[in-house]
């Protein structure tokens, strides 16, 4: 099965859907070098004007994976920033490069590292009834906070990091700033053709220079900076005793108790 689905709705229009729905496009080693590719197939293809990026499924992207045989958390902190930082930042950041605009259709759950992905993105369209915020587990810090700062401020953002598992509605994540629009889950497919449809009027050379202009400035105040330091940050955050707890807390009752058992209220020692 391909994990990424490729397909051109409208002229000049190239959607990349991430097709792992059993794992909520979780992000794996697997699915991460095929998007990797159909990047790159995109700045190739001089015919495409604008990229929309979605989830088959009920979510988006749940982020990492973490599940039973993934790489997550189980290395030094050196090889732990690197992993980070090679296999999904700079991935990221590569949307962020792309010499076109790219739309994140966000409809079901964007969380954790997936909100770096939106982030990245030139524009950020959802459900009003998606769920987007933080892992709920404990196990990392200082990796997705830093890109939420500019788009909803500091205080939301430390907000949303200091409370684990927060989460946020789409029509919250607009009023937050973090989404451009939010609307009905079942008017989000047209309203996102009908936006790329009128992106795709434009030249690529025009648009390049328009997004190029626009994240230059953006790079100047250190957003680049701010994403690829996130990934020292979180591999250090999996050293703390916090982390070690959690997963020793997850390997002897298993990920749904571990789960039931932060979501449950009260103080944790």
């Amino acid at each position: 099965m391909n994990l990424v689905i490729v397909n051109e709705p409208r002229p000049r229009v190239r959607e990349i859907r991430l097709n792992r729905p059993d794992k909520l496009n979780a992000l794996n080693r697997e699915l991460r070098a095929e998007l990797a590719v159909a990047l790159r197939d995109v700045r190739a293809d001089e015919d495409v004007r604008v990229v929309v990026l979605s989830g088959q499924g009920r979510a988006f992207c749940v982020g990492a994976d973490v599940g039973a045989g993934s790489e997550y958390g189980m290395a030094t902190p050196e090889d732990e920033r690197r992993r980070i930082l090679t296999g999904s930042l700079e991935l990221f950041l590569e949307v962020w490069r792309l010499p076109v605009p790219v739309i994140a259709k966000i409809d079901g759950y964007c969380l954790g590292l997936a909100t770096i992905l939106a982030n990245c993105c030139d524009i950020v369209l959802c459900a009003g009834t998606a769920t987007i915020g933080w892992p709920m587990l404990p196990l990392g810090g200082g990796l997705i906070s830093p890109t939420w700062v500019w788009h909803v401020g500091l205080h939301r953002a430390k907000e949303m990091s200091y409370r684990i598992g927060s989460t946020i509605t789409g029509t919250e994540a607009q009023a937050y700033g973090f989404a451009n629009h939010a609307v009905p889950s079942g008017e989000l497919d047209a309203y996102t053709l009908r936006m790329a449809v009128e992106i795709a009027r434009v030249s690529r050379d025009l648009l390049t220079l328009k997004k190029d202009a626009l994240n230059q400035v953006h790079g100047r105040l250190g957003f680049e900076d701010a994403v690829r330091a996130g990934a020292a940050w979180d591999a250090l955050a999996h050293t703390t005793r916090a982390a070690a707890d959690v997963r020793a807390q997850w390997h002897q009752h298993g990920l749904k108790e571990t789960l039931a058992a932060w979501k449950a209220p009260g103080p944790r020692t």
